[in-house]
């Protein structure tokens, strides 16, 4: 009968499998993503600044977007606004104040449709159809996107990053969208709907200017002069790129360089 002796592991051995175990543990998500191969948008980014990213979304509407410009110019503010291609090409000379006037134009897509429900070959057909346009009136390069309705999967991510895109979304909801009136407005982006949940260094906001949230018309100062008091700058998601030492969720990760700013 063969006698099996087992060997004590010697404490070089435990602590490297400590270490190991604490690696692991430690980038459980980059481990995740490598095994599960999920792709996602960029929600936020790791910043050593007080950069918070500053968006709206157009698709429709003919009264928010101008004193919302007017708001952002007094201020002092850029932002990133994220047209549909349809409203851009029927509304040219505000799209041209935006850009003007420093603003950063990105991609809402063609038609206001989930990509998630197209073939690789539509999604592909939808966001260039709809850089075409933007860039005819912007002289711009048009290489972020925010998808209609925030939906995305696997394909729609992969065929966007092969264009040159990054897909943005966002980290603090505005819900502007729901009219819940100015002052919930202004709560949702500076305190959040849980404690700890507003603005801070990183996020991207999420604001309208469609005539679907008249709201953000009276609570865009007031939430613009509550972040600067407590420092924060209001950036272009651009120049937040530009910023980032990595963005949030690790699998956003597609690009080894930022998106320079514009």
């Amino acid at each position: 009968m063969r006698i099996i002796i087992f060997k004590r592991p010697t404490w070089r051995n435990v602590a490297l499998w400590g270490i190991l175990l604490f690696v692991m543990l430690a980038y459980r998500e980059n481990v995740t993503s490598v095994f599960s191969g999920k792709l996602k948008p960029i929600y936020s980014v790791n910043v050593n600044s007080k950069a918070i990213g500053l968006t709206f979304d157009i698709s429709w509407g003919e009264k928010t977007a101008e004193p919302i410009l007017d708001t952002l110019n007094k201020e002092g503010i850029r932002a990133t606004f994220f047209l549909s291609s349809p409203w851009a090409e029927k509304h040219q000379e505000l799209v041209k104040r935006m850009v003007a006037e420093g603003h950063e134009i990105g991609s809402h897509g063609n038609r206001h449709i989930d990509l998630n429900t197209l073939g690789a070959a539509e999604i592909e057909k939808e966001i260039i159809t709809a850089q075409q346009v933007l860039e005819q009136i912007t002289s711009k390069k048009v290489r972020l996107i925010r998808t209609p309705n925030g939906a995305y999967n696997n394909k729609v991510i992969a065929t966007a990053d092969q264009l040159g895109y990054r897909v943005i979304q966002w980290s603090v909801d505005s819900l502007d969208w729901k009219r819940p009136g100015p002052s919930a407005v202004v709560n949702n982006v500076l305190n959040g709907s849980r404690a700890g949940g507003g603005a801070k260094p990183g996020d991207i906001i999420l604001f309208h200017a469609s005539d679907s949230a008249p709201d953000t018309i009276q609570a865009l100062p007031i939430v613009i002069q509550n972040l600067k008091s407590k420092g924060y700058t209001l950036v272009p998601v651009g120049t937040l790129l530009s910023e980032a030492s990595s963005t949030w969720p690790p699998e956003s990760n597609l690009k080894e360089e930022p998106l320079p700013a514009k």
